[in-house]
């Protein structure tokens, strides 16, 4: 085999590594984009995977249509709902945080690199804005914070993607247009246009969505995203990121029916275009390049750890209820991810100057350095700072069935974080009628798991009516949450235990089905709370026909599910199924 490789085999390397490092990342709960990033430059590094010389012009195409997918998806996540409903901190930290970082870093490259012409410091700042939730949000699942801190960090990672990706965009139009405002405006509003345009027309289409088969409406809407950019840069060269940036931004906005499996489906896509294009990507960001920023370069990273994150963050918190210590570790936490890596090196691409490629070379520099420091230490630092939460009580249950309704309802009551998950629109909105914070996806699919917020959740029970979905679901949940936290609730499909003696435990054991559960609860059967003043078992409690016992809290309410003959003691309290109750009103029992 002659180095570096051909263009076919090329490819196919790299969406095998991608797939990979993916599934490292998971096993080790790391983001992916550290193995991604690693083996790109171990490629690049050998020779075997060469950019310039097995892509060519090629490459501008290739990086082009991965960006403009992996920004239009992302501009989706952005609704009105989010900002409404996101908190103090969050909107501050998105909006005057974002300002902050953007003029100290533009300011700390200009300084340091003084080459650096002014404009192109500019768009470094921009450039480096973006968190994202592909590393922030795996690094949660190790680190465990607080709640109200997980919260924080996660709706800045969503809500700063897009924001970052825009004003970079426009930094890169302005730039590119060497400051010449009515060029400038030129190329932003025919950007704006054709995205804006290209939204409204989506959201028309999926309104009416009886005018398209089911089956071709998320790769419609695929098409049109790179229709969308392929038609602004013929109409003005370097508009098309914009327009489909903007496109995804006002899908998102105007939410039309159907968009969440359309946000589900461009998950899997995004998924495959960031493998692809990160290990092309940092295939051509030699160790050397790195190095060659010297100490200048070194400063620009840490001005950005330990001077510009922290007055992001003081600055943006001012009046909010996070203590000092919230704040500090809001402070160390800001690892930037794919998607500064992936539009500074198409603004490098595009632009083909020296100082393009240095834009580009020092962006990196800020992703390894944040990633390979902030994430290590981050929960050494949660633990001296006093920040990381206990062990997590919450429930995410699959299905949307009577049972699963009730019985999140009375967890939600008990002070429990809960999830239910259910590929039922109905099911869904009966949930959250219900109070309860639920999402229309499947629990069964790998990339919709991991866009979930696990934060706080640390039991799953399935509870739908397909015993294979449930045994799959145990499975699935298992190896995150680990095997003694995850259930599934017997159905009359399901094999007896002697038949399968490997099969794990039942949710309720053998107490309760989910078709008895499901018809006494349509009888007026209620879910409640009560505490134990006795030392007793399961089998005692049940024999007195007043109570079915479901699970048991600690004095901590840190939940255990109850197997046959389990012992309750003293100071615990017991989720219980009253089947005697005829009406909604609770009763205690001890």
């Amino acid at each position: 085999m002659s180095l570096p490789l051909e263009p076919l085999p090329a490819v196919a390397l790299m969406l095998v590594g991608g797939v990979a490092c993916q599934a490292l990342s998971r096993r080790l709960h790391v983001p992916a984009i550290v193995p991604l990033l690693l083996v790109g430059m171990g490629l690049g590094a050998l020779g075997i995977l060469d950019p310039d010389a097995g892509f060519g012009d090629g490459r501008r195409v290739i990086v082009g249509l991965a960006v403009a997918i992996i920004l239009f998806e992302g501009g989706l996540s952005l609704k009105s709902e989010s900002f409404r409903f996101a908190g103090k901190a969050i909107r501050r930290l998105c909006s005057v945080g974002a300002l902050v970082t953007w003029i100290a870093c533009a300011a700390l490259s200009y300084f340091l690199f003084p080459d650096l012409e002014i404009e192109a410091s500019v768009l470094f700042g921009a450039l480096v804005i973006v968190t994202g939730p592909t590393v922030v949000l795996p690094l949660l699942k190790v680190v465990n914070p607080r709640q109200r801190v997980a919260d924080v960090l996660r709706g800045e990672a969503i809500l700063v993607d897009p924001v970052g990706a825009l004003l970079a965009v426009l930094a890169y139009d302005y730039l590119t247009t060497d400051g010449v405002l009515q060029g400038f405006a030129v190329r932003v509003g025919i950007g704006a246009g054709i995205g804006l345009a290209g939204a409204w027309m989506l959201d028309r289409l999926l309104r009416y969505q009886h005018e398209l088969a089911p089956d071709l409406k998320n790769r419609t809407v695929l098409v049109a995203a790179i229709a969308l950019y392929a038609l602004a840069e013929g109409v003005k060269e370097e508009s098309g990121v914009l327009a489909v940036t903007l496109a995804g931004f006002g899908l998102g906005w105007l939410h039309p029916p159907g968009v969440e499996d359309i946000e589900e489906f461009k998950g899997h896509v995004v998924g495959l275009m960031v493998s692809l294009v990160f290990i092309l990507l940092a295939a051509d960001v030699h160790p050397q390049a790195l190095a060659d920023l010297g100490l200048p370069g070194l400063f620009v990273v840490l001005g950005v750890i330990f001077l510009v994150r922290p007055a992001s963050v003081f600055v943006s918190t001012v009046g909010t209820d996070l203590s000092l210590r919230e704040k500090a570790f809001l402070s160390w936490i800001a690892p930037r991810g794919i998607v500064a890596a992936s539009v500074s090196s198409l603004f490098a691409l595009h632009l083909d100057t020296p100082y393009g490629f240095l834009v580009r070379d020092l962006t990196f520099a800020v992703i390894v350095g944040t990633v390979l420091v902030q994430g290590p230490t981050a929960r050494p630092v949660g633990r001296w700072l006093g920040v990381l939460a206990g062990a997590p009580t919450g429930f995410l249950i699959v299905g949307g069935s009577r049972t699963g309704i009730m019985l999140g309802r009375a967890l939600l009551h008990a002070d429990h974080r809960v999830l239910l998950l259910d590929t039922n629109y109905a099911a869904v909105r009966r949930a959250r009628e219900a109070g309860i914070p639920a999402r229309r996806t499947n629990a069964l699919d790998d990339t919709a798991m991991e866009s979930l917020d696990l934060d706080g959740l640390g039991w799953v029970m399935a509870v739908t009516p397909n015993d294979a979905v449930n045994r799959l679901a145990v499975r699935l949940y298992g190896s995150t949450f680990g095997t003694p936290r995850v259930r599934a609730i017997r159905t009359t499909d399901s094999p007896a235990r002697d038949d399968v003696p490997a099969l794990a435990p039942w949710l309720f054991a053998e107490r309760r089905s989910l078709e008895e559960l499901e018809g006494e609860l349509g009888s007026g059967s209620t879910v409640e709370m009560a505490a134990i003043d006795e030392n007793t078992t399961v089998d005692e409690i049940q024999s007195g026909g007043e109570m079915i016992p479901l699970i048991a809290f600690d004095r901590s309410g840190v939940p255990r599910f109850l197997d046959e003959g389990a012992a309750l003691e003293i100071g615990e309290s017991v989720m219980y199924l009253d089947p005697h109750l005829e009406t909604g009103v609770a009763t205690v029992a001890s």
